[in-house]
């Protein structure tokens, strides 16, 4: 766990900021350069990108405040913080961010960006998404050495023994717990390839897209059955299992695809049949 990578100037650099900011670079210049291979528009891929920027911080944000509201309700805490980037520890930056907030945020905001400039939406979405889940690979490196986004006990020998003082070793102190984060990690470099790997047999536009979401939605059903919540994301127990609001809007997303996937594919096939 390595949360400041260094200094400088006596200035830390947050590894999560550090890995965040490489997600947003690497993710917008393989969009970008993915665009130019098919004729489309680079320069309003990358002006949805400085969008996309705002957008998911702000949705990750927002998300996080809305499903934690104890933490800024007085007196233990300020409604102020919800949106003052100076924190009561008198640290510089946003404590709590939710990634999947963020992500449904942005892709809201891509597809009213290309709408609005009247672009063909499918095509510029099918060149971005791939990005999301490069994105989520990068970042959630970040997450690790962190020490946030942490799983639950875990008995594999593969489960990880995070320092003192860590939110993981707090709850779980001196027992090893699932690295979801490497696992977030590992599905999002594999679906970022698996999604190139698609684009590359040319279907039908929108496809790349709404497989993503199902993508995206599919691996974080199954990786919060292992992952921390504090209780207020849990929407109910059945057994010893958790249900999540997280999870609940993770099953939107695979619908979503699903239902998009079916109705474009039907939709190639009847113009395939009529050309």
């Amino acid at each position: 766990m390595h949360p400041i990578l260094f200094e400088i100037g006596g200035y830390p650099v947050a590894s999560y900021g550090t890995a965040l900011l490489l997600a947003f670079v690497a993710g917008i210049a393989v969009a970008t350069r993915r665009a130019r291979a098919q004729g489309l528009d680079a320069e309003r891929v990358l002006d949805c990108g400085m969008l996309i920027l705002v957008t998911s911080i702000l949705g990750a944000r927002l998300f996080w405040v809305v499903t934690h509201p104890a933490v800024f309700r007085p007196p233990l805490g300020s409604w102020l913080d919800a949106v003052n980037p100076l924190q009561s520890e008198g640290g510089f930056g946003i404590v709590g961010l939710s990634m999947l907030g963020g992500v449904v945020l942005a892709l809201l905001s891509s597809v009213a960006f290309f709408a609005c400039h009247r672009l063909p939406v499918l095509p510029y979405v099918d060149v971005l998404m791939p990005s999301v889940l490069l994105g989520e690979g990068i970042t959630r490196i970040g997450c690790f050495l962190n020490g946030c986004c942490h799983g639950l006990v875990c008995t594999a020998p593969w489960g990880v023994r995070f320092p003192a003082g860590s939110p993981a070793a707090t709850l779980f102190p001196g027992v090893p717990v699932h690295p979801t984060q490497l696992y977030a990690s590992l599905l999002g470099f594999g679906s970022f390839a698996f999604a190139i790997w698609l684009a590359r047999r040319r279907p039908f536009p929108g496809a790349v897209f709404f497989t993503c979401l199902v993508l995206v939605g599919g691996y974080r059903i199954a990786l919060d059955f292992v992952r921390y919540y504090e209780s207020e994301v849990i929407l109910f127990r059945l057994g010893g299992t958790a249900f999540t609001i997280n999870q609940l809007i993770s099953l939107g997303l695979v619908l979503a695809g699903l239902a998009g996937l079916a109705v474009l594919a039907r939709r190639h096939r009847l113009q395939t049949a009529d050309g």
